[in-house]
């Protein structure tokens, strides 16, 4: 019996960052259906859904420049609601806590497969 590693196929940052400016839309769209203008929690929700999703498939960079993209989303449009960027205290933390999801959800896909091949 032997024992391989591989590792998930990952996209690269820059394809990683469309497709996390594609899922930030989607998330703010969404979320702002729902209420996310008021409550802004739900857009909060769904766009580190959105960062967390991305991120297990694309690189450090790709993850990275997702969640600015979707931090600059919920800021102007969930916060801002007209598309003016705010920046406070609870935006910025927001930022922080985006760039957090990215990191972690890229660090925990990079774990290893171990397919285990055995022989007759």
């Amino acid at each position: 019996m032997t024992s391989s590693t591989t590792s998930w196929p990952r996209i690269s940052g820059p394809l990683g960052s469309a497709a996390g400016f594609a899922a930030g839309i989607v998330a703010a769209v969404l979320a702002s259906i729902a209420g996310a203008v008021e409550h802004h929690s739900i857009g909060l929700f769904a766009l580190a859904l959105a960062i967390a999703g991305v991120s297990a498939i694309t690189t450090v960079a790709g993850a990275l420049a997702t969640a600015a993209q979707c931090w600059l989303l919920y800021a102007s449009f969930i916060v801002g609601r007209s598309g003016s960027l705010v920046f406070d205290e609870s935006s910025a933390d927001t930022a922080g806590i985006f760039a957090i999801i990215a990191l972690a959800a890229t660090g925990l896909s990079r774990g290893r497969v171990t397919q285990v091949l055995s022989r007759h």
